[in-house]
């Protein structure tokens, strides 16, 4: 059997997550196989031994180059940007929904499919969070805070049951200002009093909004009540402290401040996500729970996917993965002279020539991307 190499491979950008089915034991792999890293585990040909390597593979990440795979099925394996599209317009549909509907069951469908696509591959769910902007920022946050708070909660081992609660409530906390928001986005000039004070009740109206539409779940409810809350009492709409502030509230405020500080905001241009990492965990009085910004950001790194960098040849690229060895993996997007490749085109970054100079804060007008081909899920 060839061994598992250390090696990246040359196209290791074009991951796509896969699973070894149960008739592929003792056939001849047909493909390369990687880790999330690019780390190559066996070679094309290599030849599994029994079922129970079978279970121990699956039993981690796996993943093939988009170009190997070919005409073989793997139509289980769901394009992310696809799901996390249907979850954008299902979430605008339950935030038309009228008084007495029952919206519950459609929100709970939400979580569970952002469950799926962390699951399967979160690397393009970080570059979703980063990159896209198809939809209206009101939809696109919630989606992005619970995208984070499926990361983080996956990583402590959180109840199914309470991850499943805190994520329906990450979707819908803004739903008592969901048109101010979207109002707001873009916009330079300062708060209104009558905005102040709307921005302010939202958490109480978007609870009261959930149970005239059929929400009775305590840990949901309570985590939009009090996703504005902060440790320190210096939160609303009640000024709760640390001990009254359960771990689902306190994690959606920690992944809503990243995704407002990282996201356009009306009032200041989005920031790097070091940056908003530094502001969030040096901020004595931001009352955000320090475990979980510790564990966020180990989690999501300095510079995840999606964030844009200039290479020293003057190219602009998108990180998509983050390797093991600390080296991200990097698809050139633009020339030197800021026009858009034909194709993306992987770029090692460990050579002199396109090595990272510095990074860029993306910019929607200018920065337009097809992510499934930069993520390998069309050709």
């Amino acid at each position: 059997m060839p061994p598992p190499s250390d090696e990246t491979p040359e196209d290791s950008a074009m991951l796509r997550p896969i699973e070894i089915r149960p008739e592929l034991l003792g056939q001849p792999l047909p493909w390369d196989l990687y880790d999330r890293y690019g780390v190559l585990l066996l070679a094309r040909g290599a030849v599994l031994e029994d079922a129970a390597q079978v279970l121990r593979l699956n039993a981690r990440k796996l993943f093939a180059r988009a170009e190997e795979l070919g005409d073989l099925d793997v139509s289980e394996i769901l394009s992310p940007f696809t799901a996390l599209a249907e979850v954008v317009s299902t979430l605008d549909s339950v935030f038309a929904a009228g008084v007495g509907e029952d919206v519950a069951p459609r929100v709970m469908g939400m979580a569970d499919t952002i469950r799926a696509v962390i699951a399967t591959d979160q690397d393009a769910c970080l570059g979703w969070i980063a990159l896209d902007r198809s939809a209206a920022y009101s939809l696109r946050h919630s989606v992005a805070v619970a995208l984070v708070c499926e990361l983080v909660a996956t990583e402590l081992g959180l109840p199914p049951a309470d991850q499943r609660s805190m994520l329906c409530a990450a979707l819908t906390m803004n739903v008592g200002m969901r048109e101010l928001q979207d109002q707001l986005t873009g916009r330079t000039a300062q708060l209104e009093p009558e905005e102040r004070a709307q921005i302010a009740a939202h958490p109480e109206r978007s609870c009261a909004w959930l149970r005239s539409r059929g929400v009775v779940d305590e840990i949901w409810l309570a985590a939009v009540a009090d996703h504005h809350e902060r440790l320190d009492g210096r939160g609303y709409p009640r000024g709760l402290t640390a001990s009254m502030i359960a771990l689902p509230a306190r994690l959606i405020a920690l992944a809503d401040i990243y995704c407002a500080k990282t996201g356009e905001r009306f009032y200041r241009p989005p920031r790097l996500p070091a940056t908003a990492a530094r502001d969030i965990l040096r901020g004595s009085r931001s009352g955000l729970d320090p475990m979980l910004a510790g564990v966020m950001f180990r989690l999501i790194s300095g510079h995840p996917p999606g964030t844009l960098v200039r290479l020293a040849n003057r190219e602009v690229a998108v990180i998509t993965h983050n390797s093991a060895g600390g080296q991200p993996i990097v698809m050139s997007v633009f020339n030197p002279m800021d026009e858009p490749l034909p194709q993306p085109t992987l770029r090692e970054t460990t050579k002199i020539a396109t090595s990272i100079r510095s990074y860029i804060t993306f910019d929607p007008a200018v920065h337009r991307f097809d992510l499934e081909r930069l993520w390998g899920y069309a050709g």
